[in-house]
């Protein structure tokens, strides 16, 4: 629902709709060329984008990154209000090496910001309908970064036996995304249950 809306904004028959009411109503009295199931179509495409429109910014930028026809460059915006959302609820947590009382590490925060665009991506390439394998492991994650953000992240001590790790953190990260999607769903659903 998400991406047909975006989809039909773009382009819309809606404003040349509303350019013919402010110019004056134009009657067609036949079904030739009639744009009715458009318009129709773009007042649907309206309510759900009045939907995601009405949620906080990160789960706005959620759901244009997952399923918006948007293309890299134009998703740039919505990527960073979903990493300062997902590093803002992450600051709150330990993080590895990190003592009970002590401030973590300038090294530990930049893995973990790092980390949490790798999230953000690896979130975006596994939802349906992409489905893609997105970042399979620490070492894929680490390729990543080094070569689409030019980071370098230590992955040597990913997960400890019993110990608090980066892994931890990377799941964290991948069920926060997760509950951020459920949230934001679960809002433009209920236009399926009212039409039902």
């Amino acid at each position: 629902m998400i991406f047909q809306a975006y989809q039909a904004q773009r382009g819309s028959v809606m404003e040349s709709a509303a350019e013919i009411m402010r110019l004056g109503a134009r009657v067609q009295h036949t079904q030739r060329q009639n744009n009715d199931w458009r318009i129709v179509h773009g007042l649907e495409a309206g309510q759900v984008i009045s939907r995601v429109e009405s949620l906080p910014q990160h789960l706005q930028a959620l759901c244009r990154v997952c399923w918006g026809p948007f293309t890299r460059d134009e998703l740039a915006e919505d990527r960073e209000w979903l990493h300062r959302a997902l590093v803002a609820v992450m600051q709150r947590r330990r993080l590895p090496g990190q003592g009970n009382r002590e401030r973590p590490s300038a090294e530990a925060v930049r893995t973990m910001q790092a980390l949490c665009w790798a999230a953000i991506y690896h979130h975006g390439e596994v939802t349906w309908p992409y489905s893609r394998d997105g970042l399979a492991g620490p070492r894929a994650i680490q390729r990543w970064l080094l070569e689409e953000r030019g980071e370098e992240v230590d992955v040597q001590r990913w997960t400890r036996n019993g110990r608090f790790s980066w892994s931890d953190i990377w799941r964290e990260q991948l069920d926060i995304l997760d509950h951020w999607e459920q949230v934001a769903l679960s809002v433009v659903a209920k236009l399926v249950r009212k039409v039902a």
